[in-house]
C-alpha cells in the first residue's frame, strides 16, 4: 500500500512542477463556492495576517453590520462583530459562545470574540449589500443571484 501512495504523491508533484506551479509556493486562499453544489465562484489569496471580513445590511434594523474573521491553518475564527443597532441574530452580551468582550465606540457596538466557525455559509440577498473584504479589496457577493455561499480555506498556488 505504501508504494502506491508514494507513487500517487510523486505523480501529483510531477504534475504541479510540469504545469509551472511549484509546490513550495502554496499558500492559503479563501474559496467562495455555491452551497450545496460546491461550484467555485472565486478564490482569493489570504493576506499574511489571514484576516477577512463580511459586511451586510441587517434585515431588521436596516443598519450596517461587519463580521471580522481570522484564519488559522484551514480554520476560520470570528474575532468581532460591529453594528449600530441591536437586532435579531446579533450578539447582545458577554455570556454568548466565544464572546470575550463588548464595547460601545463612536456609535457602534463591537463584540470581541474567539468563535470557531466550522462551516461559514452565507445567505446572500441583493437587498442587504453582502460584501467580502479581503486584502484591501471588496468583492460584491451580490454579483451572483441570491443564494447560499460557502467560504472555506483551501491551499492555492501561485505561479
Amino acid at each position: 500500500m505504501k508504494p502506491v501512495i508514494a507513487g500517487v504523491l510523486a505523480l501529483l508533484l510531477a504534475a504541479c512542477t510540469a504545469s509551472g506551479v511549484r509546490p513550495d509556493k502554496a499558500h492559503p486562499c479563501l474559496t467562495l463556492s455555491r452551497f450545496p453544489s460546491c461550484l467555485i465562484l472565486g478564490q482569493y489569496p489570504l493576506p499574511g495576517d489571514g484576516a477577512f471580513s463580511l459586511s451586510f445590511i441587517h434585515s431588521v434594523s436596516q443598519t450596517p453590520v461587519r463580521d471580522d474573521y481570522q484564519t488559522l491553518d484551514s480554520r476560520i475564527i470570528q474575532t468581532a462583530e460591529t453594528f449600530q443597532a441591536h437586532g435579531a441574530g446579533l450578539p447582545s452580551g458577554t455570556d454568548e459562545t466565544g464572546v470575550t468582550g463588548w464595547e460601545h465606540h463612536d456609535g457602534h457596538f463591537i463584540i470581541r470574540m474567539q468563535r470557531p466557525i466550522h462551516r461559514l455559509i452565507v445567505r446572500t440577498d441583493r437587498n442587504y449589500r453582502n460584501r467580502l473584504h479581503i486584502d484591501g479589496k471588496e468583492i460584491d457577493l451580490n454579483a451572483w443571484e441570491d443564494q447560499a455561499l460557502e467560504l472555506a480555506i483551501v491551499p492555492c498556488t501561485a505561479p
